[in-house]
């Protein structure tokens, strides 16, 4: 169930209407599980090479540490490419992680979070190498999506059916019931310490959920590094 509507801001198709993930469980039910403490949660996905062909990886540099990104660019090329691409041009660099829903996500990747004078803008914005908006790349029967939306799951955020541009999120523990309308591109194989305190930071919340927010202290993308998977990949997406 997607309820979030922004408005992009960069070039005529970044303004449409565009939607990012809620999480999907009702906080009002009596069944529902308190949010698990970040102590808690269980860092043991492992990839499987024979099953997930790892292209490259990618090493996020935060205000709390690395986290490394293990990138599918034999189930994605379109979504890596443009990731790869934007990293290396610098578009992340000294952005911010400008939303943490806990124990459901954290998202990045909007070039206007650089900017405080526009923090009415944040999460609003993003950029493609493709000039605009570009298609989904999900194939229920691919390997990735049987491992599905998972702790540390990499996928892209949305403006509703082939409408992806450069922000993207990184699953906690309750995203695995999300519907697969997100382009799963990636998985975070080390660093979780890092991801870890990223969630457990205090958050100034939305109006609709007390849970997701936005950071009260900013947390940086100081520079993203790829490099080429050079034992499993076979193809270059850069």
């Amino acid at each position: 169930m997607i309820l979030l509507f922004v408005f992009g801001a960069c070039n005529k198709s970044d303004r449409e209407e565009t939607q990012i993930p809620k999480r999907t469980i009702d906080t009002n039910d009596k069944n529902y599980r308190e949010v698990v403490p970040v102590s808690r949660l269980k860092f043991d996905i492992q990839l499987n090479p024979d099953s997930v062909n790892v292209t490259h990886f990618a090493t996020i540099k935060t205000t709390f540490g690395d986290f490394k990104i293990a990138l599918f660019g034999e189930d994605a090329p379109k979504t890596v490419k443009n990731f790869i691409t934007l990293a290396r041009q610098g578009y992340f660099n000294n952005t911010l992680i400008h939303r943490i829903s806990k124990n459901f996500l954290i998202q990045m990747g909007d070039g206007t979070t650089r900017y405080p004078s526009k923090k009415n803008e944040w999460g609003k914005g993003g950029k493609s190498i493709y000039g605009g908006y570009f298609q989904d790349e999900i194939n229920p029967n691919s390997p990735i999506y049987r491992v599905g939306y998972t702790f540390g799951t990499v996928a892209m955020a949305n403006s509703g059916p082939n409408k992806n541009l450069s922000q993207f999120f990184i699953c906690l523990d309750e995203a695995r019931d999300l519907d697969k309308k997100y382009t799963i591109f990636g998985k975070v194989v080390d660093g979780f310490d890092v991801i870890n305190k990223i969630e457990d930071q205090e958050i100034i919340p939305f109006k609709f959920d007390s849970l997701d927010g936005t950071p009260k202290k900013p947390i940086v993308i100081f520079r993203v590094i790829v490099k080429e998977n050079k034992k499993n990949s076979t193809r270059e997406n850069n």
